[in-house]
Formats: structure tokens, C-alpha cells, sequence
């Protein structure tokens, strides 16, 4: 049974069951084995890996079944921690995890004796983008990330260690101000890159859309020269209006959907609304489409005139760029849907037919998780979660309704705060078995090889791995 998440109430779900632990310890030592320097400056080990662990979800160390909350019937366990400041995560196809710091180390996590968590052996420091940490991408012989400068790529194959020096494929990027980070991914050849905003609310070319940042462009790969990277303005634009969209994925159906951290301190007709606006957007990405930054936002819990804004209807920013609600309506697509204001969602990942059957319910499929970084602009706070976003048989999800007291979100807390009783919204934290931390969701992947859902959490370098118990 489903259960809508209200704001300002406690939801009650069915108790979480506990399940057998162990634990080990990460680090950084390389992976075992004779290795050989090979041609492309990559690390190679001799031997073939063994094969990756597939079984019962919830090995590893078990958080206190007082101190978290998970959905009945499924486990939440520690596989890694003391990471860093992790970030972002991704799986090459057999089963290799990629993890990245915000410093720009790039950590390969390697299961050599598969025994279902990250022990110090399975650590290594594959590479590094020099800074502007965010995520990896895989395609083919190439490990993709942001750098300070743009994107650089690393050669990549199973039981490599090293990706060596790297080169630049994307250089004059701006890297500065408020959002840094360079968020990227392959698909069909192309190479798409977001670019964050400066500020809260900046736009140098107002009152056209900025074209420089606040968007997503893409690179034909087929196109690219060893030793020549591209400059980042010769990108074509894909999708602009994007304030901080540091997630973004495709799903099976070759759909783009990205999350975006939306405008601090909203007003609107001369009432503060900021506490419940505006609605951070999960959106389709597209050529040609634009979605408002930052002349526009997307109403969560607006009163105009007595009556409640529809969810999700764009609005005039009153604090930049002079446009009007009309001017909005035309020009700023809505989002598909939205999250809680305020709840800073950093990355999405869908549960859909390219994941693997058994380690998560079957009843999730079709969905995307979305983790929640939490608020600074709100009180009380909220996020510090993953959420399941429920997707249709067309592939959309369902908006979120707003009365004059309150919204409610269609989606539902799959790893948070609370405890047996239910999930809890907003900052949380637990310590047991010598480990425990504050949660702050930064990453989410679904493995290729035992189809947990995995967690990074930078604000104790945690990586956590999520699914049902067997």
C-alpha cells in the first residue's frame, strides 16, 4: 500500500525487520594481483576478477533499527565509509563502482573477494579531475567526469586500477561562484555537460535566457581530436532556465530527467512564500526547451486572489528580470513534477527494465530514487532522504496537490529518518557498531550485477546499500 507524504505530518508506515551484519572497513590500497602498466597508462590486473556478489542485500553493517527508516521488508546496511566528501555514484556494466569526492578523486570500489561490502582492499584512487568533483560516466573504453576546467576522460576497462593522466574534452567552462559543478553523462554518442548558475539569481544576459550557464549542452563525440578538446561555447544548446541541476540520468525508454536546486528567498505578490516555494524540479530534458531560471519558478503553495495556484504553474520572479506571470506562462515549461521546496535534490536514478530483478520490490519498477541533499532555506527542514518518484505506463509522474494549509507529494521515503513506526522528515542521524554519521544523500545507482540500490552520503563519506530482505 502506498501512503502520500503530507507536509507538516508524520506518515505512518509498516515496521522495518532486521537482518544479519558484518562489516569492513575501507581504504585505499590497490586491488590484488600482478598488475601490468599497459599503453593506455592504465593499471591492468593478470588475473580475471572474481565474480561479484549477488545475494542478500543486507550484508553489511546494520544501522539501529531505532535510529533510521526503511520501507517493511527492506534492509539498510553500511558498505563503505570514512569516503570523504562523496558524491555521486555509477556502475560500469560489470559491477565495478565508481565514486566521486568533491575534491575530484575518482574512487573505484572493487567487491575482489565478493563478500558484499568494500573492504580496504577493494579501494583504490582510480584517478583525479584536479578539483569540481561531481560525477563519472562510463561509455565504452571511457570513464568520463567534470573538471575545474570542463570534462576530462580516463581510459577504462574491467580490472583496471588506473585511468592514468587523463585529457581534456571540454575546456573554458565556468567554474565559479555559487554552483561549480560539472555534471556529465554519454548518450548515443553525445556528450551532454550541465552548467550551474553564478548565484541565487544571476543571468548576464537578461532578458533573453543565458546561453553561457544555467543550461545543458552537448558534444558530438564523433567530432572530438585527441589533443584538441572542445570549447566549451561550441557546445550545442540543448536545455536552458536550469538554475542547479547537478543530477540528471536516461532512463530505459531514452527519456533525459534531471532534478534542480530552485531560487533561495521567493517572494510573491508581496508576501514572503519561500518556505513552501518554489517546487524543486524533476524535468524532461529536450532541444529547444526552457524552464524559466531565473525570470520564473514553479509554484509548490501559492495563494493568489484566495484561491491555491495550480501545482506546478510558473510564476513571475518578482526579485529579477522585470517578467510578468504571463510572460512565464508562454516562455517557462512546467516541470513533469516536483519535490519539496527547499529539499535539494542532487541526484535521480530509475528503477526501470535495464535493473536487474530481486534485490528490490518488483512494485517500485517504472520509478525513479531521488536523493535529497536537505534545506538550509526552510523551517523546519526537510529532505536529508531518497525518495521513490512513481512514474505511469507513459512514462510521467504525478504532480504534487497543494491546499491553503498544506501539499502532498506523491512520492514515498525509501531511506530517511524515523524508526519502526515510520519515516520522519528533515535532518536525522544514528551511531552504532563504531559508525554513524548525519545523513546527507548525494549519490544514487542501481547495481547491474546484485540490483541494490546504493547511496553516497557526503556528510560522513558513507556509502550505504538499500533493498529487500531474503
Amino acid at each position: 500500500m502506498r501512503l502520500a507524504l503530507v507536509l507538516g505530518f508524520a506518515v505512518p508506515f509498516l515496521p522495518f525487520l532486521a537482518c544479519s551484519s558484518d562489516t569492513g572497513t575501507p581504504g585505499t590500497t590497490p586491488i590484488e594481483g600482478d598488475a601490468t602498466i599497459g599503453d593506455d597508462g592504465g593499471v591492468h590486473t593478470d588475473a580475471p576478477p572474481p565474480p561479484p556478489a549477488i545475494g542478500d542485500p543486507c550484508r553489511g553493517t546494520a544501522l539501529p533499527t531505532g535510529q533510521h527508516y526503511v520501507p517493511t521488508g527492506m534492509c539498510a546496511r553500511v558498505v563503505a565509509s570514512k569516503l570523504g566528501h562523496v558524491r555521486q555514484l555509477a556502475f560500469a556494466p560489470n559491477g565495478d563502482l565508481f565514486a566521486v569526492i568533491n575534491d575530484g578523486t575518482i574512487r573505484l570500489f572493487h567487491d575482489a573477494d565478493a563478500n558484499g561490502v568494500f573492504d580496504a582492499a577493494d579501494i583504490t584512487t582510480y584517478a583525479s579531475t584536479g578539483g569540481n568533483g561531481s560525477n563519472a560516466h562510463i561509455d565504452g573504453a571511457f570513464l568520463y567526469a567534470g573538471s575545474p576546467s570542463g570534462v576530462r576522460r580516463w581510459p577504462y576497462a574491467p580490472g583496471m586500477t588506473s585511468g592514468g593522466n587523463g585529457e581534456d574534452v571540454v575546456v573554458g567552462q565556468p567554474a565559479d561562484g555559487g554552483h561549480p559543478l560539472h555534471t556529465t553523462h554519454v548518450f548515443d554518442g553525445y556528450l551532454y555537460v550541465h552548467s550551474g548558475s553564478a548565484g541565487n539569481a544571476v543571468n548576464p544576459m537578461a532578458p533573453a535566457y543565458d546561453t553561457g550557464r544555467s543550461l545543458l549542452r552537448r558534444f558530438a563525440l564523433s567530432a572530438f581530436t585527441p589533443g584538441t578538446p572542445f570549447a566549451w561555447g561550441a557546445g550545442e544548446v540543448v536545455t536552458t532556465g536550469l538554475r542547479n541541476m547537478v543530477g540528471f540520468t536516461r532512463n530505459a525508454a531514452g527519456r533525459m530527467f534531471g532534478v534542480v536546486n530552485g531560487l533561495d528567498d521567493i517572494q510573491y505578490g508581496g508576501q514572503d512564500v519561500h518556505n513552501d516555494n518554489p517546487g524543486e524540479q524533476v524535468l524532461e530534458l529536450g532541444m529547444g526547451r526552457q524552464y524559466g531560471y531565473p525570470f520564473c519558478f514553479t509554484a509548490q503553495r501559492v495563494v493568489r486572489g484566495g484561491n491555491v495556484v495550480a501545482p506546478g504553474t510558473q510564476l513571475a520572479n518578482p526579485n529579477f528580470g522585470g517578467q510578468d506571470d504571463a510572460w512565464c506562462a508562454q516562455h517557462s515549461s512546467p516541470p513533469a513534477t516536483f519535490v519539496q521546496a527547499h529539499s535539494a535534490p542532487l541526484d535521480i536514478a530509475f528503477f526501470d527494465t535495464s535493473s536487474p530483478q530481486g534485490a528490490l520490490p518488483e512494485s517500485l519498477r517504472g520509478g525513479a530514487f531521488i536523493a535529497l541533499h536537505g534545506s538550509w532555506d526552510r523551517s523546519p527542514n526537510t529532505g536529508y532522504k531518497v525518495v521513490w518518484m512513481p512514474f505511469d505506463a507513459n512514462g510521467n509522474p504525478p504532480m504534487p496537490t497543494s491546499t491553503a494549509a498544506a501539499t502532498t507529494f506523491p512520492y514515498e521515503t525509501i531511506f530517511g529518518g524515523g524508526d519502526a513506526n515510520g519515516a520522519k522528515d528533515g535532518a536525522w542521524s544514528w551511531n552504532g557498531s563504531g559508525l554513524g554519521e548525519s545523513p546527507r544523500p548525494s549519490g544514487v545507482a542501481i547495481s547491474p550485477i546484485d540490483g541494490a540500490l546504493y547511496i553516497a552520503s557526503d556528510s560522513g563519506g558513507v556509502l550505504y546499500r538499500v533493498g529487500v530482505q531474503r
